[in-house]
């Protein structure tokens, strides 16, 4: 039996320095990109068609959309939590079972690898949840502005894409939470 005292789980770690972070800090983080979702779709449109006739005001409405997706990426980038970086390859089985299993036991698993690709993809996750509800806001706002039965169709479309991003978050929202109470009693 290997007698030598051990390091500490953050000496010997591959995993890169920046720890899990707890659910709340994820959603704040998406606050600033999620607010340009929510408020420039129903802005940009009020702006680009005439809503008495429908028709568009500019043709340049393309180089909107791209300056919005840019403002989008340009927010959400340095807004993210920190979490681990340079992990080792781990089978997205292994992180799937860890997501279910925190979610359904609280049980986290001992691999340090497997709890880092997990906690990432839980971020990853909650992210797109968040972002996916604040599109569908500003669709239906958009919706609102111009009820047309094309933008009715579109947030309809966009809401179960929401609905189905908000599902898949269940596990990883219940994942960092585990994460962050396993941290608060060791």
């Amino acid at each position: 039996m290997d007698e030598r005292p051990r390091p500490a789980h953050d000496e010997s770690s591959p995993v890169g320095t920046a720890p899990v972070p707890a659910v709340g800090q994820v959603v704040v983080g998406t606050v600033p990109a999620a607010a340009v979702l929510v408020l420039a779709m129903p802005v940009a449109l009020w702006w680009l068609l005439d809503t008495s006739s429908g028709a568009l005001r500019t043709p340049w409405w393309p180089a909107l959309l791209l300056g919005l997706l840019a403002l989008f990426h340009l927010l959400a980038r340095p807004a993210r939590t920190p979490r681990p970086t340079d992990l080792p390859p781990v089978s997205a089985e292994r992180v799937r079972n860890a997501l279910v299993a925190a979610a359904r036991t609280g049980a986290l698993p001992p691999e340090p690898p497997v709890r880092a690709a997990a906690g990432v993809t839980a971020c990853q996750r909650i992210e797109a949840a968040a972002y996916a509800v604040a599109a569908t806001t500003g669709v239906l706002v958009a919706s609102l502005l111009v009820p047309q039965p094309a933008w009715t169709a579109f947030a309809v479309f966009a809401g179960i894409l929401a609905l189905i991003h908000v599902l898949r978050a269940r596990h990883p929202w219940a994942y960092l939470r585990a994460v962050r109470h396993d941290d608060h009693t060791n």
